[in-house]
């Protein structure tokens, strides 16, 4: 009797990346990280002669947070200046603490495989006298690749 391949799908992934999101505390982050974007865009968008629009802020604190710099919009006001290092700042610990929720996420989800993997492993060992060949070929398999 073959045993079902236990993988966590899609929808499980979606909600243990909630979970370590949650279980973080990295949410209020993420959110307090766009409050202060929009807030600082506004900012460059009234003190910054060269920024005509709310658009043109946001395209230039997004150039600005992702260090990619264009040079197309530079900041030349003091606010302006300010408001972008705020930003800047902001982009580089929320960056930091995103890479961390996602090695966590990838790391709970391995964690998950691996007991299934376990589980599946533990059934079969109770029901060592009822497998076939070819399920103790597999098990055997799998023994040999865990010794590695």
């Amino acid at each position: 009797m073959a045993t079902k391949n236990r993988e966590v799908g899609p929808f499980k992934k979606g909600r243990l990346l909630l979970l370590v999101i949650k279980r973080s505390g990295a949410g209020a982050v993420f959110l307090s990280f766009i409050g202060a974007y929009l807030v600082c865009a506004m900012l460059v968008l009234v003190f910054e002669p060269g920024v005509s629009n709310y658009g043109d802020a946001l395209w230039f604190l997004w150039a600005v947070s992702t260090t990619v710099g264009l040079g197309d919009l530079t900041a030349i006001t003091p606010v302006g200046r300010a408001a972008t290092i705020v930003c800047s700042m902001l982009a580089i610990g929320t960056t930091a603490i995103f890479t961390g929720v996602i090695v966590d996420f990838f790391n709970e989800l391995r964690q998950k495989q691996l007991d299934t993997s376990l589980t599946e492993f533990l059934d079969k060992l109770e029901r060592l006298p009822e497998l076939d060949k070819s399920e103790l070929e597999d098990m055997a398999r799998r023994v040999r690749k865990l010794r590695k």
